[in-house]
């Protein structure tokens, strides 16, 4: 029988005493759940890069005596664009606000990340290091709402027409088990329109162990694949509304497909489930908005399924969305 742990009780906050070198983090804690949130630092940060926002970034989740997202990588460079673990967020996979536009070194803008120069090339790339000419200034702040414990971060920022505000708010409960919920928000507050979208990447792993067979994933939809790139035909199953794997990814191969077979309309699709079999436990992750497109990414230390949102906003509108991680662990 599948088995929801204990509430969130008990729980404390408190900011880890770090080694000069460390990047700067906050630590959350109960009975039953653990996890790393890093500082937003543009000196100092674990993550630096230029593709994912840097509010709220994850280290690996303690709970069951399990890890979760833990470190898929064998080094770590903070500037690197996917030198970084566990759920993060991108806006603009295949181009950012004003890239087309800029000339080559002038700049364009990135969502979450900063206002970044455009350098000679041949298009943009979501795995390129570019300069970033102003880092966003985020705002953390610990709202006191009885029954959470509640981080949120803010950042503002305008160039060449473009302008946004974006608001981050993780929180965990002590009514509704263990539950991570992260919400969002996005205000057009520039003159020009953005048109874009979202993903939250979700580099899964459980206590390092190598993808394959004993990783699965449930939809509430049948799956279909699309676009097979590297080892996905021949290492992937899906039938039965899950994802299974044959074999073990090899270490120098990947996977990735497109998944089909939502509705995009229909509120019970916006969903999937992580499990892992030898520890039991599984990740349910909920999502509010409707998927766009649904991506799978893995390689032998992660498997990322990736769900897409649409965002198209007018000067003053804004859009607001939010993601749920339940951890649960099945009774052996």
């Amino acid at each position: 029988m599948r088995r929801t742990f204990a509430a969130l009780v008990s729980l404390s906050l408190f900011v880890s005493s770090v080694a000069a070198a460390d990047p700067p983090h906050i630590v959350l804690k109960n009975e039953d759940l653990k996890f790393t949130l890093y500082e937003a630092d543009a000196t100092r940060g674990f993550y630096r890069g230029t593709r994912f926002d840097h509010a709220g970034v994850f280290g690996h989740v303690e709970f069951a005596g399990h890890k979760i997202f833990g470190p898929w990588k064998g080094s770590h460079d903070p500037t690197n664009h996917d030198d970084i673990v566990g759920p993060c967020d991108e806006f603009g996979i295949e181009k950012a606000l004003g890239y087309d536009d800029a000339k080559v070194g002038g700049t364009f803008l990135k969502i979450g990340v900063g206002v970044l120069e455009k350098p000679i090339e041949a298009q943009y790339s979501f795995a390129n290091k570019y300069k970033i000419v102003k880092p966003l200034e985020w705002k953390r702040s610990e709202p006191v709402v009885d029954g959470l414990l509640m981080h949120k971060w803010v950042g503002e920022q305008k160039a060449n027409g473009y302008g946004y505000r974006f608001t981050k708010t993780l929180f965990v409960s002590d009514k509704k088990g263990t539950v991570i919920t992260l919400e969002y928000a996005l205000e057009n507050t520039g003159e020009k329109r953005i048109t874009t979208d979202f993903y939250n990447h979700n580099f899964f792993n459980v206590d390092g162990d190598a993808v394959g067979p004993y990783y699965s994933f449930a939809f509430p939809w049948e799956p279909k694949a699309k676009e097979l790139k590297g080892k996905f035909a021949d290492l992937v199953e899906l039938k039965n509304k899950e994802f299974h794997f044959r074999a073990k990814i090899p270490n120098s191969d990947f996977v990735m497909a497109g998944l089909t077979g939502f509705d995009p309309q229909a509120k019970a699709d916006r969903q999937f489930d992580m499990r892992h079999e030898p520890s039991g436990v599984s990740v349910a992750v909920g999502h509010s908005y409707p998927f766009a497109k649904f991506n799978v990414w893995g390689i032998v230390t992660t498997i990322c399924p990736e769900p897409y949102m649409a965002i198209d906003l007018k000067p003053g509108e804004d859009t607001k969305w939010s993601i749920t991680y339940t951890f649960t662990q099945e009774k052996k």
